[in-house]
């Protein structure tokens, strides 16, 4: 998933005045108003039947940070296409700043990214195999219009993750997972943005390392004074990083609550199931690492 953004050549005023405001608020609201996304294996004049990958989802993420959790197939993934603009829904609408994604062009979609980045689920295969560490961290400020000597904040932006300015010249096959998905975010985090969508950040990585990633957000989020939308199947991690946590199935919400309710007192039986399939991971972590230990 391209995540790349520009500066729209021509931003009508009223969608510029939004973005400086909450430029210098730092806040982005995202709004989903009703929103449904319908796929048709076949025509619909052919008998064909929707498949229903989101059902009605009426969602206001302000001033929290939210875990979107479910099984395979629940809709994770749809979420996130629509908050940037690669599907439209098929009913509702997405709106982020105020402003509805349906009705923006590519740029100024690209502008509003500004505002709100990601993190992708596999981040070696999302880096650029042919850029260095410093041209990749480089580029979405070059794409954004921001020209002239960034070495200081690349530096800085690097440093935030945990990494040594010593790989800014290595390229992604050079690294680790673990130093690949640092990368990763701090590609996301150069443009400063304000609303931070992590698809599912821990999921490759060993339980070390998953610790340490989910450490490191947890510091970003104070430090940056950022908001993280966190599309997971890691209930511990969403409860860890999350003010509230959304339970998604078949396209629809079964459960949303406070991270601590919802970890404490689940009341849908799609929770139950994450929450024992997540025990059960936890447990079988436990046991590799105890066979480790004593080998």
């Amino acid at each position: 998933m391209s995540t790349t953004c520009a500066i729209a050549a021509v931003v009508p005023s009223f969608l510029e005045s939004i973005l400086n405001k909450h430029s210098q608020l730092k806040s982005a609201e995202v709004r989903f108003e009703q929103v449904s996304v319908y796929y048709y294996p076949k025509p619909s004049w052919l008998g064909g039947k929707p498949f229903k990958a989101l059902e009605q989802l009426d969602l206001a993420i302000e001033t929290q940070s939210i875990a979107i959790v479910g099984p395979s197939g629940a809709g994770k993934s749809t979420l996130i296409e629509l908050l940037f603009g690669l599907r439209k829904p098929t009913f509702g609408e997405v709106f982020i700043c105020g402003y509805p994604l349906s009705k923006s062009s590519v740029k100024q979609r690209r502008e509003l990214c500004q505002h709100i980045q990601l993190i992708p689920q596999e981040p070696q295969s999302s880096l650029n195999p042919y850029y260095t560490v410093r041209q990749i961290l480089l580029e979405p400020l070059k794409n954004i219009g921001q020209l002239g000597d960034f070495s200081e904040k690349v530096e800085r932006v690097l440093n935030d993750v945990g990494l040594d300015i010593s790989l800014l010249e290595r390229h992604p096959q050079q690294l680790s997972v673990g130093q690949a998905q640092r990368v990763a975010i701090a590609r996301a985090l150069i443009v400063e943005p304000c609303v931070l969508v992590a698809d599912e950040p821990t999921s490759s990585l060993d339980p070390v390392s998953r610790q340490q990633i989910i450490d490191l957000l947890i510091q970003l989020k104070k430090t940056r004074q950022m908001r993280l939308i966190l599309v997971t199947h890691d209930l511990d991690a969403a409860q860890t990083l999350c003010d509230e946590i959304l339970v998604l199935d078949k396209g629809q919400v079964v459960e949303h609550g406070t991270s601590e309710r919802v970890a404490m007192t689940p009341t849908h039986s799609v929770t139950r199931a994450l929450m024992n399939a997540q025990y059960k991971s936890n447990e079988l972590i436990k046991t590799i690492g105890e066979v480790s230990y004593a080998v």
